[in-house]
Order: C-alpha cells, then sequence, then structure tokens
C-alpha cells in the first residue's frame, strides 16, 4: 500500500467524491454474512454498503458468498438499498462452496478442536472477465481474498478485514473461534490489495505483526439518527447491558449477577438492566441472582433506541479481543456513558468522547466496577450530541473517501 494511500489528503464534497468514483465504472462487492442474523457483521456490512452506495450510486453489484441470492435480496430491501445481486452458475456456485467450508471449518475447528487455523481447501477463482469488468473490487471479510483468488486484480481490490484475526486466541487469550491461517493473513495485509482495519487496536496488531498499517474504519451505527435522538433525552439512574447469546457474553452476565456488585448498586439508588438474546439463554441459577439483586430482565427489546431511553449509563466489561465494540460506540452516539476496559473503547473513541467513556482494569473486580458505574452515573454529561454528530460526521466522510479512490 503505498504513500499516497496512507498519507494525509484534504476532504473532498460527498458530490466531488461521487463524481470521481463514477467516472472510474463498475464496483464489485463481495459479501461473506449470511443475511439473515441482526448481528454485528450485518451492520458492519451495511455501513460499508452505504458508502458504497453514497459514492459509487447504482453502479454497484453484490456477490454473495454468505447467503444465497434471493436472501440477500430480501435483505438489501429491508434495509433500503438498491443494489444489484449477481446471479447465475457462478455466483451460485461460489456461495454453496464458500458455505460448504465455512460451515465446516466452524466444525472442524471449534467444536471437534482437530484444527487450529481455518482456510478454504477449495478455490473458486473470481472469472477474469469479472476482474476486467470491474473498476474496483470490495471484500467484507478476508476470507474472499484466498477463495476467490482476488490476488489477480491487483491494486483494484479494498479489503475490510473485519474482527477475525489469526492466531488471536493464542496471542491474546481469548476463547477460541475460527482463525485465519497466519500466512494466508500475511499475504492479503502484504498484497496490493488495501486493507482497511475495523478499529485503531487492530491496526496496531497489523502493523506490529506484519509491518503494514491499514487505515481505520471507524464505526457508524445504522441506526444513528435514532440515537442521536435518544441522546437529548433524559435518562433514568439505571445501568444496562445488551448482548446477543455468545459465550462471552454469558461470563459478561454472570459477573453482573454477583452480589456484591448488585448490592453496590441497589445501595446507591441505581438499578440494572439486561436486554438482548442473552437473556433467553443464560443459566436459571444466574438469573434468579439478577432478580434476587434487584435487576431487570428485559429480554429482547423492540429497538435499539428503545433499550437505550431506558438506561444513563452502559456496563461492557469485555476482556482481551480484537474488532470493533459495537455497543460501545451505540451507547456513546446515544449520549449515554460507556464503562468499558481499554478493549471496549480505543483512543480513538475515548477521544471524541471525552466526557462519556470510564475504565475499569482487567480481569475485573465486581465491586470496584461497581464504584465506576456509580460515580459514571452520577457525572454529569455535556455536549454529547454534538460530540456524536461530530463523529458521524468524520466516519462517513473518512470511509467514503477511502472507497472513491
Amino acid at each position: 500500500m503505498g504513500e499516497a494511500y496512507h498519507g494525509a489528503r484534504r476532504s473532498r464534497p460527498a458530490e466531488e467524491l461521487k463524481t470521481v468514483a463514477m467516472a472510474k465504472g463498475r464496483t464489485l462487492y463481495i459479501s461473506t454474512t449470511d443475511m439473515r442474523a441482526q448481528n454485528g457483521m450485518a451492520q458492519g456490512q451495511q455501513q460499508l454498503l452505504e458508502a458504497l452506495v453514497a459514492v459509487h450510486g447504482e453502479s454497484v453489484d453484490l456477490l454473495s458468498l454468505g447467503a444465497f441470492p434471493s436472501v440477500a435480496r430480501k435483505w438489501l430491501r429491508n434495509v433500503g438499498l438498491q443494489v444489484r445481486v449477481l446471479d447465475g452458475s457462478y455466483p451460485l456456485l461460489a456461495c454453496v462452496n464458500c458455505i460448504a467450508w465455512y460451515g465446516g471449518g466452524v466444525v472442524v475447528c471449534n467444536k471437534l478442536r482437530w484444527m487450529k487455523r481455518f482456510y478454504f481447501p477449495v478455490a473458486t477463482p473470481l472469472p477474469q472477465s469479472w476482474i476486467d469488468l470491474y473498476d474496483r473490487i470490495v471484500a467484507y471479510y478476508v476470507w474472499p481474498y484466498h477463495l476467490l483468488r482476488l490476488d489477480r486484480a491487483g491494486g483494484k481490490v479494498v479489503v475490510d478485514t473485519g474482527d477475525i484475526m489469526a492466531d488471536r486466541h493464542e496471542r491474546i487469550g481469548v476463547r477460541r473461534w475460527i482463525s485465519l491461517r497466519a500466512g494466508d493473513e500475511k499475504a492479503v495485509l502484504t498484497s496490493e490489495a488495501r486493507c482497511l482495519a475495523v478499529s485503531r487496536d487492530d491496526a496496531d496488531e497489523f502493523e506490529r505483526l506484519y509491518a503494514t498499517r491499514p487505515r481505520v474504519i471507524s464505526f457508524v451505527p445504522p441506526e444513528h439518527k435514532q440515537l442521536l435522538e435518544v441522546a437529548s433525552v433524559p435518562a433514568p439512574a439505571c445501568v444496562g447491558f445488551m448482548g446477543a447469546p455468545s459465550y462471552v457474553n454469558e461470563e459478561i452476565v454472570r459477573l453482573l449477577a454477583r452480589p456484591e456488585f448488585l448490592n453496590a448498586l441497589r445501595a446507591a439508588g441505581f438499578e440494572l438492566a439486561v436486554a438482548g438474546g442473552i437473556c433467553a439463554t443464560i443459566d436459571p441459577s444466574v438469573s434468579a441472582a439478577l432478580r434476587a439483586g434487584g435487576a431487570r430482565i428485559l429480554g429482547r427489546v423492540r429497538s435499539t433506541a428503545d433499550y437505550y431511553r431506558q438506561i444513563r449509563a452502559t456496563v461492557n466489561p469485555v476482556g482481551p479481543s480484537t474488532g470493533v465494540k459495537i455497543k460501545s460506540v451505540e451507547t456513546l452516539v446515544a449520549g449515554k456513558v460507556l464503562i468499558t476496559t481499554r478493549w471496549g473503547a480505543d483512543a480513538t473513541l475515548a477521544a471524541a468522547f471525552p466526557d462519556q467513556v470510564a475504565y475499569v482494569d482487567w480481569p475485573i473486580d465486581p465491586i470496584t466496577l461497581a464504584d465506576v458505574c456509580i460515580r459514571a452515573v452520577r457525572a454529569p454529561i455535556t455536549g454529547a450530541r454534538a460530540a456524536a454528530e461530530t463523529y458521524i460526521q468524520n466516519a462517513s466522510r473518512t470511509l467514503q473517501e477511502m472507497i472513491a479512490q
């Protein structure tokens, strides 16, 4: 990646960016999400696609590797994006191959533990005629680079690296999950492709590992307009946690159910609310401990904005990890206080929202966590909506500049 890509540039108006991009021809976007789950991958994809459409207009085509074309079209309709989904024999073959081997990798690597690192044994190279047709090819996550042999497209390729990093379970001590081979990851990061990292911490890690630093995408929640409205509304003295079903979130809820944490909150006149799909999967004994300590279990909420209206602060005590922390960004954009570790909000977020981030050390001590929550909830917040608007504008403009080249 050359100096022209990493160097400072003046910001250009959106219309100028669109004019420049449209003159370059068509863009191929390659998706690896299944498009049925409302998770972090879907939100990140929506942000990237919205930026592509804003810059490239109707010249964006989508090759879906994680969902069949009909599912991809339905998802696009639901989020209101005018993108053409490619159909035919090759898209179907590539999709089936990706779904089969990714699913197989999850079983072999995560469930059976027969392998430590994942790869696609059978590639489905993107036809050379397609490579010649498109002026830019944007891959969501690193998987498509090797699966479709995108190395043949050279500098046309932009790769959103996502939150899956090679050997992260060994390097930073997280629960093992499907992982790239380090050699495969390095081949992408040191190729002609322009790579984008989803957090400053991830960019730091890539630089340490491969001596190349990708530019960073600042995440903007798809519901940012609704969250901005929440930022202007007074909130009750309530600390919230919302999460999807996962091992990590189950461990966080176990921590929040500790009597010393709940008793300290209740003594200070504050309440804990737990929301999201995690409420349906936590152990009954943990649910009982939460209720005994005065916590409310909300279950799945009608909308993200409705949830944030009910709380004044979010507790997100994540341990060592990679990737963007979506709940952290949502919290800050909604004008709430964020209580987290250094992995839950990097220096970029802390600088953008200087009055809204309170840090706790890892590993988490429940009494210390309660003390930080109480002080954070009591502290006044000023200029929250202005900070969120500035963050959203800067993040959106920067991403559009990245993909307009």
